[in-house]
């Protein structure tokens, strides 16, 4: 299969300064060591918890936000991480969708402004044919051409959305980064927004990474999963070895918290909060919530284990039944 994708031991590292003359004192390491790949027409996955460092990961893979250190291959070409414009021949084809629908959006421009701005800047069509083109891109995302001249305060923050992906895919994007696209709105709304998404890859062939937190969603529509704990990768793996057999216990607690309507099965709340990431513990970055920590847990960083799906970082990891 192509690779999309690839990114390697990559480090989004934010300095902390303090004292009289604002030196350097420590590091916020919000994406530490992180590799990841996808396939050409595949879904991925990127989950944990609030403040993890999936939504940063998401914007240092797009140039979005200064990387440290590692390496980013976009469809086959490796990029300078240390020069912003190494990823300017690859604005249209790896493009973005923000959480927030309402400030993803300039107020000031009409949607004509929003979405022809992209295709004339990329030379997509002429300014003749531009106007067309944007009435045929508000249509196949479910939007009607009449609301080509409003303004985005007109619209719920489903129609905003969409316009955000009418945006994207006006382009012919090979990936599509999709930043908690949904959990900003309503549930009726998320799914519109979702089979929207899956009916344009299957036409369009296109890879998506889904960033999110919501594991009934994932579980549903990836093929991959990467389960993420203060900015490292802990388990990786196919959707079912993750969901049906997880080895990290992270990713154990995760699973039990998926609400159900099951009276008898309620979800079990990781006890806690996670530390932060200016100041990780030394070990395993997850013992101080485990239940099954050992010694070596608090002394030792567990390396991320196989070469390949499935991984988990964990010295003693869960049995598969």
């Amino acid at each position: 299969m192509n690779k999309v994708l690839q990114v390697r031991h990559l480090k989004t590292w934010f300095p902390v300064t303090g004292g009289v003359f604002k030196r350097v004192q420590h590091y916020l390491k919000a994406v530490d060591d992180v590799s990841i790949s996808i396939n050409e027409s595949e879904i991925i996955a990127v989950v944990g918890e609030s403040g993890c460092g999936k939504s940063t990961l998401g914007r240092s893979i797009l140039g979005l936000t200064p990387v440290r250190d590692g390496e980013i291959v976009l469809s086959g070409h490796k990029l300078d991480i240390k020069k912003r414009a190494s990823w300017d021949p690859f604005r249209k084809e790896y493009q973005i969708i923000f959480q927030d629908p309402y400030s993803s959006l300039n107020p000031r421009h009409t949607v004509f402004e929003i979405l022809s701005e992209p295709l004339l800047v990329h030379k997509i069509c002429s300014k003749k044919d531009v106007r067309e083109r944007v009435g045929d891109l508000l249509e196949k995302v479910g939007l009607s051409k009449d609301y080509i001249d409003r303004f985005p305060h007109a619209f719920s923050g489903g129609q905003r959305q969409r316009l955000g992906i009418a945006r994207v895919i006006g382009l012919s994007p090979r990936l599509i980064i999709c930043d908690e696209i949904v959990s900003a709105l309503d549930v009726s709304v998320q799914a519109q927004i979702i089979h929207l998404l899956l009916k344009l890859k299957k036409e369009m062939n296109l890879s998506l990474m889904f960033i999110s937190h919501d594991l009934s969603l994932i579980n549903t529509i990836s093929d991959a999963v990467y389960v993420m704990y203060l900015g490292k990768i802990v388990e990786s793996g196919l959707r079912e070895e993750i969901f049906n057999a997880p080895r990290h216990p992270y990713t154990q607690s995760l699973l039990k918290a998926i609400p159900t309507l099951d009276i008898n099965s309620p979800p079990i709340i990781l006890p806690g909060e996670p530390p932060s990431l200016s100041h990780v513990p030394a070990g395993c970055s997850f013992h101080s919530r485990c239940p099954f920590k050992q010694d070596k847990c608090v002394k030792e960083i567990p390396p991320l284990q196989g070469e390949d799906f499935p991984q988990v970082a964990c010295h003693f990891p869960l049995e598969r039944p």
